[in-house]
């Protein structure tokens, strides 16, 4: 059985900040747009999209900016808020993918009773049942 998850970093996002799933949504690396639910879908949104394109196509877009570890002298920690992270540059941090990563490996995890699970990506996986 084939499991690809859509729109995985937009659900992660919705679970952790609770805006509503029929809300558009996307996820922005720095000024691009990596993952769109279908509510923003609906609404001519789409992956690659930058992010002031986007808004002015939707305004009522909710914007959340994966995660980013600051890059100062040595500093390894996480920033708070999507808004500050969407005002450093590329080359004051680095993103991370950690909160995603967690979210792949439950679901992974709850698959596992139902047979050998061979994971493909982040948000793809072959279960063997």
């Amino acid at each position: 059985l084939h499991i690809d998850m859509d729109a995985f970093y937009a659900q992660v996002e919705h679970r952790r900040t609770g805006i509503a799933r029929d809300e558009p949504l996307a996820v922005q690396q720095w000024e691009g747009l990596i993952a769109v639910n279908y509510a923003a879908r609906a609404r001519g949104i789409s992956r690659h999209m930058n992010v002031h394109e986007a808004k002015k196509a939707c305004p009522e877009l909710h914007c959340v900016h994966v995660e980013v570890i600051s890059g100062g002298k040595g500093e390894a920690s996480a920033l708070e808020g999507d808004e500050l992270a969407t005002q450093l540059g590329r080359g004051d941090g680095k993103v991370s993918l950690g909160r995603y990563r967690t979210a792949s490996a439950e679901v992974f995890a709850a698959l596992q009773p139902f047979g050998t699970v061979e994971k493909a990506s982040i948000d793809e996986a072959y279960l063997d049942v």
